[in-house]
């Protein structure tokens, strides 16, 4: 639950618990302000303090589910719930390999590829055709250059978010960082090689890659909605950031999918799960399941829930119908923007390609162990290559290899 810190977020947490009690009189709701810490989770879990309903980033889960951590809540998902109509896509974080449910998602987001619509038409490319193979970026970033004088493409490279790109770009071409049950660092592997070769092209032979190698996320967004880069890699729900509090024009914004090679694995995809304590009675589990759906997905399923949202966001000058991945599939997503069409105020059709692609390409997790700190190895390999001619590719793979195993090692 909120703190004290957030007044206007308690109020309205205790006014759904008001809400949902009248509804549901059975059910005590009782408020705790505990927050995952990679630190103080796995305490929590072993001392049997763990909340009944607690929010878990997607990277945990499978391990918890491995683990048999958490409760399996299979049994206690009706088939007309708002949690049987989630996104498959998403839903798959939350299960195990027999198709049990361990989790509710209730925020998803995928990587794409975010691309300057104004740049594309000043540079004589259909701004509603961006580019859907990573040849096609490259041809269009020396386009856009060479026509507008504004950088083709670029890329975060510091802070962990260099290797968090490297690694998006390496699940798009077939490739991962970690394996699957984060024991193992896969990071010295032909995808990863082909996406520095990808941007040692960009930056050495076709000069579209800027000149600044020391890029942060803020860095990068601010470069963006200023116009100064054409394309680059980002999460798709980037637009409220972008447009509400950097000033990008909404007209301008655009969002491809991540473009994939043949082999490639899916976007890189993240977000929240809540999750029920294992010593919860089936009763409580039951409980759990009912207030996650009334307070986080029930504007899905009521239109007159649906509305009223709208309302609120629109009132309070915030984007209604912006480019995110569909939390539900898309039976339900269509069903909720039929009901709030009138309220929608952003230009959503500049953004199909994104949506046609968002219940269909795989959303792959980030590396199960030490996400962060295995970025932040790569932020090197990534820096290297685009400031130095001669880097050798195949020895900062094998150092980075042996860095994040190491990583993992020690966790």
């Amino acid at each position: 639950m909120p703190n004290n810190q957030q007044p206007e977020l308690l109020n309205n947490f205790n006014r759904n618990i008001s809400d949902f009690t009248k509804a549901n009189p059975e059910v005590k709701v009782v408020g705790d302000e505990a927050v995952f810490d990679v630190r103080t989770f796995q305490a929590l879990l072993a001392g049997g303090k763990l909340p009944t309903v607690f929010y878990v980033p997607f990277t945990e889960m499978q391990g918890l589910i491995a683990r048999k951590q958490i409760a399996d809540i299979t049994s206690a998902i009706g088939a007309d719930s708002m949690v049987s109509r989630i996104n498959p896509s998403v839903m798959k974080v939350v299960k195990d390999s027999s198709d049990h449910v361990y989790g509710v998602p209730i925020q998803a987001y995928s990587m794409g590829l975010l691309y300057n619509r104004d740049l594309f038409k000043k540079a004589g490319l259909d701004p509603d055709k961006p580019p859907t193979t990573w040849d096609e970026v490259r041809a269009d970033a020396k386009v856009i250059q060479s026509a507008t004088g504004v950088q083709g493409f670029g890329s975060m490279t510091k802070d962990n978010t260099g290797g968090w790109v490297l690694t998006t770009m390496s699940y798009a071409n077939g490739g991962t960082i970690e394996s699957a049950d984060g024991k193992n660092a896969t990071v010295d592997n032909d995808a990863t090689r082909k996406v520095l070769e990808f941007y040692r092209s960009l930056r050495w032979e076709d000069n579209t890659f800027g000149s600044n190698f020391l890029i942060g996320y803020n860095d990068a967004m601010k470069a963006f909605a200023g116009g100064k880069i054409g394309m680059f890699v980002q999460g798709a729900d980037a637009y409220t950031t972008l447009v509400s509090n950097m000033g990008m024009k909404p007209d301008d914004f655009g969002l491809a999918p991540l473009p994939q090679a043949a082999q490639g694995l899916g976007a890189l995809g993240g977000g929240t799960v809540a999750i029920i304590n294992p010593r919860a009675s089936a009763a409580e589990v039951k409980a759990a399941i009912k207030w996650l759906e009334f307070v986080n997905l029930r504007k899905y399923g009521s239109e007159p829930e649906a509305v009223a949202d709208a309302k609120a966001k629109v009132a309070d000058k915030q984007p209604l119908g912006a480019p995110a991945l569909p939390l539900f599939d898309q039976a339900t997503t269509d069903r909720y923007l039929g009901w709030v069409k009138d309220y929608i105020n952003v230009p959503r059709q500049n953004y199909a390609g994104y949506f046609a692609t968002a219940q269909t390409l795989a959303l792959v997790p980030e590396p199960p162990t030490k996400a962060q700190e295995t970025y932040g190895a790569l932020d090197a390999v990534v820096q290297a290559v685009l400031t130095r001619r001669d880097a050798d590719i195949d020895a900062l793979l094998k150092d980075a290899q042996r860095k994040v195993q190491a990583i993992i090692a020690a966790s």
